[in-house]
């Protein structure tokens, strides 16, 4: 869980996300009550349900690594 005081909006992350294009944005939350998943999806990232799970949640880490240690595009 995040706290920023001052809070910053949904709308500012993904902003700033989307001016740097190689950053890519993965969330992890209970529900997508909060944005997490619109968030991740404007900055080319992914949304993963955050749940108790050792083997789901090894599986959701083991496919953000593997995107972000592939070689470049050419």
């Amino acid at each position: 869980q995040s706290y920023m005081s001052p809070s910053i909006s949904t709308q500012q992350v993904i902003s700033t996300c989307q001016a740097t294009p190689q950053t890519k944005l993965y969330t992890f939350s209970t529900n997508e009550f909060w944005e997490w998943d619109e968030m991740s999806d404007s900055c080319s990232g992914a949304y993963f349900e955050l749940t108790n799970n050792a083997i789901e949640m090894y599986n959701s880490l083991m496919q953000i690594l593997d995107e972000i240690c592939m070689p470049p595009e050419e």
